[in-house]
């Protein structure tokens, strides 16, 4: 692939995903997102044959980029009790510092509406968190990975539901206090 059709490949992979954080899978066009990268709405068309099919690829490079920043859970060099602390804080730092909703949220509260490609890249990303954090909470309590599932299950919500009450109340302090077991827990 030669690289102007990467980077115009790039550039509407990265106004999609703007789109869907600031609204949802309803909230955009193929004209909308020509009309942001400043090309044709043929030309969106000519990489991605629908709006599913450009959605299902911005979640698969999102869960990929994202499960590259995780650290191995298995290193034993790595604190464990750091490595949930830092993932709590990430997710603070989307919500309350950047103000965003994460893509899997946004897609998420989209589900009914969603093509079963975008749902199935959207589940890959969810068992990615899951799986990672699940190690990493074996690591920390000597625990099954069916114990610790449940438990990374309930931080999994946890995060979700904080990042709800942060967007729907515009008060940051609710991510803190919903999160305040954890990072008491684990301090």
């Amino acid at each position: 692939m030669s690289k102007a059709k990467f980077d115009t490949k790039s550039k509407i992979q990265d106004v999609a995903e703007r789109f869907i954080i600031q609204g949802g899978y309803g909230n955009f066009s193929f004209r909308d997102i020509a009309e942001a990268v400043g090309i044709k709405s043929a030309s969106v068309h000519y990489h991605y044959r629908t709006k599913g099919d450009l959605v299902a690829t911005v979640m698969a490079r999102y869960t990929h980029t994202f499960s590259l920043m995780l650290p191995d859970p298995h290193n034993e060099e790595l604190d464990a009790k750091h490595l949930l602390n830092s993932f709590i804080d990430g997710f603070k730092d989307k919500i309350v510092t950047n103000g965003d909703m994460s893509l899997c949220t946004m897609l998420t509260s989209n589900k009914p509406i969603l093509p079963e490609p975008v749902c199935d890249e959207l589940a890959v990303f969810y068992k990615v968190k899951l799986d990672w954090v699940t190690q990493v909470l074996v690591r920390l309590e000597q625990v099954t990975e069916e114990e610790a599932l449940i438990k990374a299950s309930q931080l999994l919500a946890c995060l979700h539901g904080a990042s709800i009450l942060v967007q729907g109340t515009n008060d940051p302090t609710f991510f803190d206090r919903a999160l305040s077991y954890w990072k008491i827990a684990y301090v």
